[in-house]
């Protein structure tokens, strides 16, 4: 069923509500970071509102709601999923780790099966039984149908009402850099305009890492003070330059992105805002586009592209590493900090599947990857080449040798970190 823009489940029913009146109680309480969970009474009598993997979901005792971590959920969800309760459900969006705050109810359903609610929140559709699982295998238990997400956008009214917003959450820029300098005006003068579209009191920061250039890099001048440049003691490769910025930065929000690439000037509006409505959440730009060295900067970029449309995303759930790398790997990332923090592997040396190793780990950790097709990154006046045959054989080589460190990265546990896969 599709209202709004949202595609719903089979059999879920959405509320129907004016945009106006969610926005009106969120404006009363400060537009807080939000959440969406689901609330579930099962036939038993109990009542759960349930969120997704990392954060805290309640169960209703006594007149009030008790909070319950991670492995409570799964040991009382198990007992309800083998005894073959179902149960009736609602879809709250609610002040974020609050669950009495509720914004907006978002749908409804009836007689509906627990481990199909569990999956729209990011939690693995087929038992684990406490075994250690890997990131391959968990990925093919994954959903990453994010209908929950474009049903609270829908009922905020959002995009469009977020430039009414007095704030976003605090967002860093990190770009990984290496014998760059050419470049490196383009991109800091891209954030900086990107920046300047934020909310008037939304913090940034953009904090460039020198993968031990030949010659160090240098910023130019009069840029801004949140605009900063820090040189890698040792060569560290994409990976352990973005790990490096993110241990330096701040903010809930990091974008990654390469030195060569440029963001439209609404670029961090349009993640951020989504960012707000979800702690567990990777969004990646739906387009890339390459522009003349005199072509004006435009607005956005044109909505779509073949290969990173959002039945692709959607239909993520089960698919191959192959198939999260091909729609990752324009150069840019966004994540909230908690997957943020997951880092990226620092093995890979020279040309390495980075973002598809960080994305697939997300997922099966239980983010969600949303694309936002309404902007994009771009690259001025010239175009990277991505054909192996023009590449040097040493790089061919260490290309086919990260390959190999990918497929012992997705084969270790997922909610281990990263072990060195030389």
């Amino acid at each position: 069923m599709r209202t709004n823009n949202v595609v719903y489940p089979s059999g879920v029913r959405p509320f129907a509500a004016e945009p106006s009146v969610a926005w009106d109680w969120w404006a009363r309480h400060g537009f807080v970071p939000l959440d969406v969970v689901v609330e579930v009474g099962l036939k038993s009598g109990r009542l759960m509102r349930l969120a997704g993997p990392g954060r805290c979901s309640w169960l209703a005792g006594r007149g009030r709601w008790v909070p319950m971590g991670s492995e409570a959920v799964m040991n009382a969800t198990a007992r309800a999923i083998r005894s073959g309760q179902t149960g009736e459900v609602r879809v709250l969006l609610v002040v974020r780790d609050n669950p009495l705050y509720v914004v907006a109810e978002l749908a409804w359903a009836s007689d509906r099966a627990l481990d199909e609610v569990l999956a729209w929140l990011g939690w693995p559709m087929a038992r684990e039984a406490g075994r250690l699982v890997s990131v391959r295998d968990r990925l093919r238990a994954r959903s990453n149908d994010y209908w929950l997400l474009k049903a609270a956008m829908a009922a905020l009214g959002l995009p469009e009402t977020s430039r009414d917003l007095p704030a976003l959450p605090g967002i860093s820029v990190v770009v990984s850099a290496r014998g760059a300098q050419s470049v490196l005006a383009g991109t800091a003068g891209s954030v900086i305009e990107a920046a300047g579209r934020l909310p008037g009191r939304t913090p940034w920061e953009c904090v460039f890492v020198d993968d031990l250039s030949k010659s160090p890099l240098r910023l130019p001048a009069g840029l801004p003070p949140q605009v900063r440049l820090v040189r890698a003691p040792e060569r560290v490769y994409r990976g352990g330059a973005r790990n490096l910025g993110q241990e330096l930065s701040s903010h809930p929000v990091t974008v990654f992105i390469d030195d060569d690439l440029q963001m439209a000037p609404n670029y961090l509006l349009e993640h951020a805002v989504r960012h707000l409505l979800s702690p567990y959440l990777v969004t990646v730009s739906g387009r890339m586009e390459y522009l003349e060295p005199t072509a004006p900067t435009p607005e956005r970029l044109p909505y779509g592209k073949s290969g990173a449309d959002a039945d692709a995303f959607r239909g993520l759930g089960g698919v191959s590493p192959d198939e999260v790398y091909r729609l990752v790997q324009r150069g840019d990332l966004v994540a909230s900090r908690p997957i943020a923090d997951i880092g990226f592997p620092s093995d890979y040396m020279g040309r390495g599947p980075e973002d598809g190793t960080f994305v697939a780990k997300a997922l099966a950790q239980g983010a969600f990857v949303v694309p936002v097709a309404e902007t994009g990154v771009f690259r001025r006046g010239y175009r990277r080449t991505g054909d192996l045959e023009a590449v040097e054989a040493a790089q061919v080589d260490a290309f086919v040798a990260n390959l190999e460190r990918q497929r012992r990265h997705l084969d270790a546990p997922a909610e281990s970190g990263w072990t060195a896969a030389r």
